[in-house]
């Protein structure tokens, strides 16, 4: 008489289990992962835009020749389609002959919190 021993193939229950928790930790991690690095990259795009609308502010200020009056100013800016406030604050130095312009980019959402400050200095002459 020939007994036929049986052989258990495939998984039982538990072992599949197992491999779906950790098959679920593994996406829900990388979900999060992916989450952060498009945050990430939308801020970091809107500092460089933000960059961008400053140095703009800047080259405007220089190439129209006016030395500028001391004081600030708010102005409406829009690139990329995002909506800046540029505000340039300028002050007197110890020299006359040049003046110190401090500007201060904040997007149109959050006028409070500034995103890009540079400080620059024009010649009168």
């Amino acid at each position: 008489m020939i007994i036929n021993k049986l052989r258990q193939t495939g998984f039982t229950l538990i072992e599949c289990l197992v491999a779906l928790f950790i098959v679920t930790i593994v996406l829900a991690s990388a979900s999060r992962a992916i989450g952060i690095i498009s945050t990430d990259l939308r801020d970091t795009f809107v500092i460089e835009v933000a960059t961008w609308v400053s140095e703009n502010s800047y080259n405007a200020l220089k190439l129209s020749n006016v030395y500028p009056s001391v004081g600030s100013t708010s102005a409406d800016a829009s690139m990329a389609g995002i909506d800046f406030i540029v505000t340039q604050n300028v002050s007197d130095t110890q020299n006359p002959y040049f003046r110190k312009v401090e500007i201060v980019v904040a997007e149109k959402d959050t006028p409070d919190h500034s995103i890009f400050r540079t400080i620059n200095f024009i010649s009168q002459y």
